[in-house]
């Protein structure tokens, strides 16, 4: 099976992306969200995106979006976010994701 996607907006606060698979166009993926071992979340990806459907993938119906709850990732501290689709594990192309801290703390010496 071949898995497409990847991940357009990637936040302390959200993940958007698209994930679709070639051989059953119709039937959405379900992603799990990760850190290391521990699952964030999981969704279907099944929110149509009209990018998606001109360019021909299926009906358009496979973006998804996963809001993160306030602190469950610090902004101090850097990511590395997985993508996956449930049964499998396949990884969506790209993964894991690189999810860079905004805020460093720097020490004057």
């Amino acid at each position: 099976m071949t898995l497409r996607g990847s991940i357009d907006v990637l936040g302390h606060r959200r993940v958007i992306g698209w994930a679709w698979e070639t051989d059953t166009p119709d039937i959405p993926v379900v992603v799990l969200i990760a850190v290391e071992r521990r699952v964030l979340g999981r969704c279907r990806a099944d929110l149509f995106r009209e990018d998606l459907a001109v360019e021909g993938l299926g009906t358009g119906r496979c973006g998804f979006t996963l809001d993160l709850p306030v602190g469950l990732l610090s902004p101090r501290q850097d990511y590395a976010i997985s993508v996956r689709r449930e049964g499998d594990g396949a990884h969506l192309p790209g993964s894991p994701y690189v999810l860079a801290a905004p805020l460093r703390i720097v020490r004057a010496p």
